[in-house]
């Protein structure tokens, strides 16, 4: 069974002096914090996108230039932020992880596409800070923005050996289509009748 709503983590909402922001919020338990992403957050986004790219602990991450150098990993952040991108970031004493999402077209496109009104996802949270709830926050959200863009589902790939196939599936994304040693996921927006 599809979610046709995610379950949102509890939050409150950031305080300054000057009261409330309406764009950022607070893991009570954890203290990370968690805002829309901006154009000054591209190379930590291509960090990130180095981060998805090579999940393994015993492969070396590329870094954000090595990312951005390469054709098949570029596409995701190239000309960040572009009409319909949208992502979060996630900080506790600077950056901990990221998640965003870009439409493509049938003529470029990234590795989860599956049609030009469905986005596709790039997450990750760094290495030293997995397991935290931190990466399960960012796609909750994620998704709750999907929908609330009125976007009909959101995609992704993901190694059918990496361990956060589990985070997707938990979070209503299903398996669509195999490619070689990845799978191509749907979170769609409303389950279907």
């Amino acid at each position: 069974m599809l979610l046709t709503k995610p379950h949102r983590l509890p939050a409150l909402a950031c305080i300054s002096s000057s009261g409330r922001s309406p764009n950022c919020w607070t893991d009570p338990v954890k203290d990370v914090r968690f805002r829309p992403a901006a154009a000054e957050d591209f190379t930590f986004l291509a960090t990130m996108l180095g981060e998805a790219a090579v999940w393994r602990p015993d492969k070396p991450t590329p870094t954000a230039d090595q990312v951005l150098a390469d054709p098949r990993y570029s596409l995701y952040l190239v000309g960040w932020p572009r009409q319909g991108d949208y992502g979060l970031v996630a900080e506790q004493d600077g950056p901990v992880g990221a998640a965003w999402f870009r439409r493509f077209t049938e003529a470029s496109h990234g590795y989860g596409f599956v049609a030009d009104d469905v986005p596709e996802l790039a997450i990750a949270v760094l290495a030293s800070r997995r397991h935290e709830g931190i990466g399960r926050r960012l796609l909750v959200d994620l998704i709750e923005a999907s929908v609330a863009q009125g976007f009909p589902a959101i995609s992704l790939s993901v190694a059918a050996d990496n361990p956060a196939r589990g985070l997707y599936e938990s979070s209503g994304f299903v398996a669509v289509e195999k490619h070689a040693s990845s799978w191509t996921m749907v979170r769609y927006a409303a389950q279907s009748n």
